[in-house]
């Protein structure tokens, strides 16, 4: 009977600990992006910068676009509602999010120069592997819905729905 206890115990705390769900600590990574944006559904790409410290809940994004006419900054922070695993075997979750962005666009090309303020509401939902302990790959989808102010030479100074359908592929360290 004693056998039985200690290898069902050891059995539960050796699957427990074999599922390393999003490791505790500091996590740093990069981020391809994909934009689909709900007016037009004109598309873009970009890089961001992913950062997450251990004394908050929040999974944040830092953007910079850099374009020949358009320069661009943007922030998203999000929170995880649901961070639960898939298959435990080969450390697969999933989660969904809560979170929010705030951006800062200037676009200057030949008569057309305008500046824009954007803040809104996502709701990232996607899939990770953690195959070791400190690297974690992502991968999400997260509609986006906000409102943009613009100033300058733009048809429309408040813009509402602003946002559209982002599409995430990142990498993460964890130290």
């Amino acid at each position: 009977m004693k056998k039985t206890v200690i290898v069902l115990l050891l059995s539960l705390l050796l699957s427990a600990g074999a599922f390393a769900d999003h490791p505790s600590g500091w996590g740093i990574g990069i981020v391809g992006q994909y934009n689909l944006a709900w007016d037009g559904f004109d598309g873009s790409p970009g890089l961001s910068l992913s950062l997450k410290a251990p004394q908050m809940p929040i999974y944040w994004g830092i953007n910079v676009d850099l374009g020949k006419h358009l320069v661009g900054f943007n922030i998203t922070g999000d929170y995880l509602i649901i961070d639960q695993p898939l298959v435990r075997e080969v450390n697969l979750g999933w989660y969904l999010g809560l979170g929010g962005y705030v951006g800062f666009y200037k676009y200057s090309f030949e008569t057309t120069d305008w500046v824009s303020l954007r803040a809104g509401a996502r709701l990232p939902i996607g899939i990770y592997i953690v195959p070791v302990k400190f690297f974690e790959v992502f991968v999400d989808v997260a509609p986006s819905l906000g409102m943009g102010m613009y100033f300058g030479d733009y048809d429309d100074s408040f813009n509402f729905p602003e946002g559209g359908l982002g599409l995430d592929l990142g990498l993460r360290f964890w130290f």
